[in-house]
């Protein structure tokens, strides 16, 4: 993560937490439902969902595993811990719980848990396989991990990337690029997770039509999650030159009802702890 402090990060998603996931886009909730699918999360079962956020992951898990199991959420950010745990309360649900913790050192027992999740997080951890390797020892035998990255981004959306590009300081350029390194390629994470002591490593891609009603919408999303970042970055006399040249890039793209799609590929990958 470089310069960028983890407690920079957690304010981000601070600032995030009042509409992250809640503006009428069908996002972290469909890859979600597949991460659990593909996890086999099963009645009776304990989990552990990293990086929590709104409860894209905890609210189906919860509903999974079912009375006699349990979720525990975690998360960095103290606004995303605070609304999910109103969620919780408000739904009047007893198997579920949240917690303000570092993904990457969670203070948890070892071998407490038989699955974990962890959907789009560990590219944001300043030393990834630090990450893993303390995700592994919070698995029982046996136990089992679920992690979703995002694979290529969608070519026709390659000119809105550029558009935030000159205003990415050189610390801040693992952003522009949570494929590059481990996350490069199916092969080389499949590789880093084994470093962690995982065995049984597998990942597939799947992509995903994200619509969104028009290029406004796509840009009010995108200043509800990580996305946030790169606006955040640029000049307050420069927002609006930037937003209207995403606007023009993202004009061609719109579909003859007016909307526009992003292709989202998504990489599930499924460890397992010997």
């Amino acid at each position: 993560m470089s310069a960028y402090t983890r407690q920079a990060m957690a304010l981000l998603f601070d600032r995030t937490a009042k509409t992250y996931d809640a503006l009428g886009v069908d996002f972290f909730g469909v890859f979600a439902r597949e991460l659990l699918d593909r996890a086999g999360v099963a009645p009776g079962e304990r989990v552990l969902d990293v990086g929590c956020g709104r409860g894209a992951v905890l609210f189906p898990a919860a509903e999974r595993v079912g009375a006699d199991g349990s979720v525990l959420g975690i998360d960095l950010s103290s606004a995303m811990i605070e609304r999910t745990a109103k969620d919780i309360e408000d739904r009047g649900l007893a198997n579920v719980s949240v917690s303000l913790m570092d993904a990457q050192e969670p203070t948890l027992d070892d071998a407490g848990f038989e699955v974990l999740l962890a959907s789009f997080v560990v590219f944001f951890l300043p030393d990834p396989v630090a990450g893993l390797r303390s995700w592994h020892r919070l698995l029982k035998p046996g136990g089992r991990a679920g992690v979703t990255t995002f694979g290529a981004d969608d070519p026709r959306w390659a000119a809105v990337r550029e558009v935030f590009k000159p205003f990415v300081p050189p610390e801040l350029a693992w952003t522009l690029a949570v494929r590059s390194g481990l996350f490069a390629t199916i092969e080389g994470f499949d590789q880093a997770v084994e470093s962690a002591g995982f065995t049984g490593v597998t990942s597939v891609e799947r992509v995903y039509p994200v619509k969104f009603a028009d290029p406004g919408h796509w840009i009010t999303w995108s200043w509800s999650h990580g996305q946030r970042l790169f606006w955040e970055l640029v000049p307050e006399d420069r927002l609006d030159a930037v937003r209207q040249a995403v606007l023009a890039e993202l004009e061609p793209l719109r579909e003859p009802d007016g909307s526009v799609v992003l292709a989202q590929t998504v990489r599930y990958t499924i460890a397992h702890r010997g």
